[in-house]
Formats: structure tokens, sequence, C-alpha cells
């Protein structure tokens, strides 16, 4: 199951189970005075039967004048539990009936013992028919993700005959006419396809591989040379000011540093600047493009403030910096650029 499957799993799962319990507690709660009230009526039932017989022997019986308190009513202290009734032919004293307070509440605790040991039967069944629902609920949208992500393979892999065929006849065009710069802008395009695909692919990646120690200064100025190739026009800047060495998975890496630099030059200014700085355990990475307006929705799949991609370029590195640990944070300002700010210090070095 995908970490985003499982997130909505859990977060459904919670919600309904929730909505039940409450619902079964208020059941229970209303059941247990119910039964507490039917308890102490019979309780006064059972004293009245007393009351005719004398002999009842968890009782004890005593002698009040009348008009003290009222009759068919059952009272309540420290000490017992008791109740008034009339004796015939007495004009002046009520018989008093009382029950141990020790063993009402014994029994008040007996029939809670019983209500708990039906809750938590209760519950368990909830909790079983809550997981069923929740998984039957679920599986039409699994089917439709599954069906999206059988697509984007199906597509990566017919994209793969049409590239490779382009490289190898740009390659024999480039070794039979030499340099060109028409060659040079279709050898671009192709990076930038090469790229999207790249992304596609880490898109349908659910969870990172090995981790080995990665030189991350060294990668990233790897990268930024790269995208100096693919953008000619654009002034790449790297500033190192300390190796950053940590414990990491450089295939995950390369996909968020190359998602971050394409993104800060294909959003560019003509003579933009791009300027990457290695110091302590963060690297920056500020540009000088168009900015972005909305920074809280920047993240979002499939969110664009532009006509070009497809959205889903930040998305992937949000994903990706959140499974190896990175904190990043962006600032940025429309017309003045972007800056992100990766820190590795949660990452360990050995």
């Amino acid at each position: 199951m995908k970490r985003y499957e499982k997130e909505s799993l859990v977060k459904n799962f919670l919600v309904f189970f929730s909505l039940l319990i409450g619902l079964l507690i208020l059941l229970f709660l209303e059941l247990y005075h119910t039964q507490k009230r039917e308890y102490r009526q019979n309780l006064y039932k059972t004293m009245q039967v007393c009351s005719y017989t004398l002999k009842c022997e968890q009782y004890s019986f005593d002698f009040a004048e009348k008009n003290v308190k009222n009759l068919n009513e059952i009272y309540d202290n420290n000490q017992a539990l008791y109740g008034y009734f009339t004796i015939p032919d007495s004009k002046k004293f009520n018989l008093v009936i009382s029950y141990p307070k020790k063993a009402y509440l014994q029994d008040i605790k007996n029939i809670q013992h019983q209500l708990w040991f039906k809750f938590i039967l209760a519950g368990l069944l909830l909790f079983i028919l809550a997981l069923f629902f929740t998984f039957y609920s679920l599986n039409p949208i699994r089917k439709a993700l599954n069906l999206n992500d059988e697509f984007i393979k199906d597509i990566l892999h017919d994209f793969n005959t049409p590239i490779s065929s382009m490289v190898l006849n740009i390659k024999m065009f480039e070794d039979e006419r030499g340099n060109n710069p028409f060659i040079s802008r279709i050898t671009t395009s192709i990076d930038n396809i090469l790229l999207l695909q790249n992304n596609l692919k880490c898109f349908l990646q659910h969870s990172p591989s090995q981790n080995n120690l990665v030189d991350i200064s060294k990668l990233v100025q790897v990268r930024l040379e790269i995208m100096q190739n693919i953008y000619p026009k654009i002034n790449f800047i790297y500033d190192e000011k300390n190796t950053l060495l940590r414990l990491s998975n450089e295939e995950i890496l390369t996909r968020i540093f190359d998602n971050i630099l394409s993104n800060a030059a294909k959003y560019n200014h003509a003579n933009g600047e791009v300027k990457v700085t290695v110091e302590d355990t963060t690297i920056r990475i500020s540009d000088t493009g168009k900015g972005i307006k909305d920074v809280s929705k920047a993240m979002q799949r499939y969110y664009k403030e532009q006509d070009r991609g497809l959205g889903l370029g930040l998305h992937i590195v949000q994903k990706l910096v959140s499974e190896l640990n990175i904190q990043m944070t962006v600032i940025s300002k429309v017309g003045i650029g972007t800056t992100f700010t990766l820190d590795f210090k949660a990452l360990g070095k050995e």
C-alpha cells in the first residue's frame, strides 16, 4: 500500500471509528443511567415485599414516626438506602427498611462491570466494521489511482523508443555536420524531456532505496554544471563554504536538486542568475526569477502558476524531502525571485 493510501486509510478510519465510538459511549451512558434507575425501582419493590413478610436477611428494619418523610420513595445517606412503609393498625409509626450502602455500591459496580464488558465487545465489533467499510469505501479510489499509475508507466515506456531514436540520430547528425546551434537547442529540449520523464518515474516511486554516505555539496555542484549546459543563457553561481557529507540517497537527492534548479532556470529572466550556496548543514538555492505568488499552494499536486509544465515538480520535491527527513523552507517574492533552503542536519554522518 502506498504512502498516500495509508494516510487516507488511517484518516478515514479514525473519523468513521471515532463517530461510531462517540455514539456508542452516549448509548451506554444512557443505558447505565436507565439500569441504575431500574435497579433502585426494583430495590424499592423488594423493600415493599419485605414490609409484608419481614423475612429479608439482607435488609435491616426500624421504626420512625409518621409524616417524617414521604412514602413510595427511596432515600440515600452515607450508611444505607432506605424507604418508609406503613404498618397496619399503627397510626404513630412507619416501618423503615434499609439496604446497606456497601452492598448497594457493590451492586452498582457489578452493573458497571457488565456494561464495560458489553462496551468492549461492541467496540471491537465496531472496530472491525469501521475497518471493513473504510477499505470498502477506499477501494474504488485505489483502483482509479492504480489505473492512473499504470497509464503513466505505459506512457513512460512508450517514451523510451522515440527518445532513444532522437538521441541516436542527433548524435549521428552531429558527427556528420559538427557543432550546430540548432542541434544544441534540440539536445536541450531532449534533456528537458528526459528530466520530465525522470520526474514522472520518481512520482511513481513510493519508497526510498538504500542510503549511503553522499557528498551532497559535490552532487549539487555536478547537477549545477549539467543545468548550465541545458540553460546556457542563465548565469549559474556555486559558492561552497564547506563540504557536506551525509547518509542519504543519491538518486533521490538528484531528483530534488534537478527539480529545484530546473524551475529556477526555467522561470528566470533572460540572463538571470541562479546561485547555490553550501553553508554548514544547509544548501540554499536562490534565483532572480518570476517568483511564486502563493508558496503555500506551490507544493500541491498539479498546482501551476504558469502555462508550462504539469505542476508536479515542487510536489515531488516536497514528497522526497519528507521521505529523506530534510527540512525545507521556501521564501519567494513575485518579480524578485525565490530561495529554497534545504537543511540536512537531521541526517546522520555515518
